[in-house]
């Protein structure tokens, strides 16, 4: 069988929209707010490529947000690459300030480019 890598965000889509399908039919109402940043969609210099991100997904103004590099990096809470419970305005200082530049976790070096942002869900700990 072979294996492909896939990112957080394009995994989260095909659960939230086949989990139901192969499940026997039950009922599964997952959280399929999302969006996934990329140089393709959002120049870090210019504010207006993120406005149009929030205009096209209203929800970024009003919920408290989680944003992660989506590339594939392990242990990205413990290298500092998770900022949570924040807001639209400090989401998108938290990604100009790392998109498209190096980054170094443990050995591995690289360019960050794609973050995901998503509604932030207060849980435990332990859940």
């Amino acid at each position: 069988m072979s294996a492909k890598s896939i990112r957080e965000y394009h995994g989260k889509k095909l659960a939230s929209r086949w989990l139901s399908n192969y499940s026997n039919l039950v009922k599964y109402d997952l959280e399929d707010r999302a969006v996934l940043i990329t140089p393709n969609n959002v120049q870090p210099d210019n504010l207006l490529s993120f406005d149009a991100l929030a205009v096209d997904n209203p929800w970024l103004l009003t919920t408290k947000l989680v944003v992660k590099p989506d590339q594939l990096i392990k242990r990205r809470g413990k290298a500092g690459l998770l900022a949570i419970n924040k807001s639209w305005p400090e989401v998108v200082a938290w990604i100009r300030e790392r998109m498209n530049k190096e980054c170094k976790v443990e050995v591995v070096s690289g360019i960050l480019d794609h973050f995901i942002v998503e509604p932030f869900v207060p849980h435990n700990q332990t859940d």
